[in-house]
Order: C-alpha cells, then structure tokens, then sequence
C-alpha cells in the first residue's frame, strides 16, 4: 500500500515549514495530489521532579490563539542527539536540569498533510538551576502531581497532542 511520487512542486518555503504540492499515483494506478507540510519536527521532554511532579510550560500560541499546557521541547539542532536536545530545551524553558535523561518514544502530530516527527525523552530526577529563555519566548513554568494531570486531561485543560502522548504514555508505562 504505497503510493508512487511522480512530481513534487515547492509552493512555500519559511523558517518554520515548506509546503510542497505532490503529484502521485496510487495503488490503483489513479493519479492525484497531496499538499505536505514539511517541518524538521523535534523534540519534547517529559520531566519528572525529584518529588515526582511534572513540569509544564503554559505558553500563548498564536496559532490556536489561547495559551496552552505542554511539554517542554523545540528543534533539535544539527549536531545534537535527541537526548543533547532534551536537556538542552529543558533547562532553556524551564530552568530544570537532570542527568537520568533517555529515549521515550515518538509521534506524528498531523499524519493527513504534515510529515512532522516529534520525539519524547524522559528526564527523571530533574532539579532547579536556571532558566534561560530565548528572547521573544514567554513562558510560565508549572509542577504537577499525576493525578492533577489525570484531572487536568479529563476537563480538556491539556490540549497539545505532543504533550497528552507524553502523559498517556507515561501513565501507561509506569502505573501498570
């Protein structure tokens, strides 16, 4: 079940994402189009306190205009692992720091149109140094018990899929 690109046209090129309109043929031998999203994708953490809390960043995003719970995380840079990235986005955003750092998974957020990757690490034991924003990035940093987080799902208050992957995840892997 694959479908053959015959012709790939560039409509967009930005700083954030590439659009690109694909000419393929299917499986029956029918042509048709496919827009796709490019977008280098990157990296989330899911950080773990040394009291076992989550930590959060509420940050506005335009596009949904509202302000929203999510992991912490950004685009991994060349020369970095997706761990290097973790910990590195970590203490920007937040100020956190951990050295128990380690692959969690991955997702893709918007399969239909988009070829983003996002990867998660799991930091554990994370503790308090600094934080170090870019400019222009405002964020508020937040720790949560695992049942407020539970809560927090349930009364549609976590809206980002990366971040609800995460927590799923989470709750999955260690509750059972």
């Amino acid at each position: 079940m694959k479908e053959k690109t015959i012709k790939s046209e560039t409509i967009f090129n930005g700083k954030v994402i590439d659009v690109y309109r694909d000419q393929v043929e299917l499986e029956n031998g029918m042509k048709s189009i496919r827009e796709v999203v490019h977008n280098d994708g990157g990296v989330c953490v899911l950080a773990l306190t040394q009291d076992k809390k989550i930590v959060l960043v509420k940050q506005f995003r335009y596009p949904s205009k509202e302000e929203l719970y999510e992991l912490p995380g950004g685009r991994k840079e060349e020369h970095e692992s997706l761990v290097e990235t973790g910990k590195r986005e970590l203490k920007a955003e937040t100020g956190y720091v951990s050295e128990d750092v380690s692959y969690f998974g991955c997702l893709y957020p918007t399969v239909a149109y988009c070829d983003e990757v996002i990867h998660i690490v799991l930091a554990k034991n994370c503790c308090f140094e600094r934080q170090c924003l870019d400019e222009g990035e405002f964020v508020d940093v937040e720790l949560f018990t695992l049942e407020e987080l539970k809560e927090m799902i349930l009364n549609h208050k976590i809206k980002d899929g990366k971040t609800l992957v995460g927590l799923l995840k989470y709750f999955a892997f260690y509750e059972n």
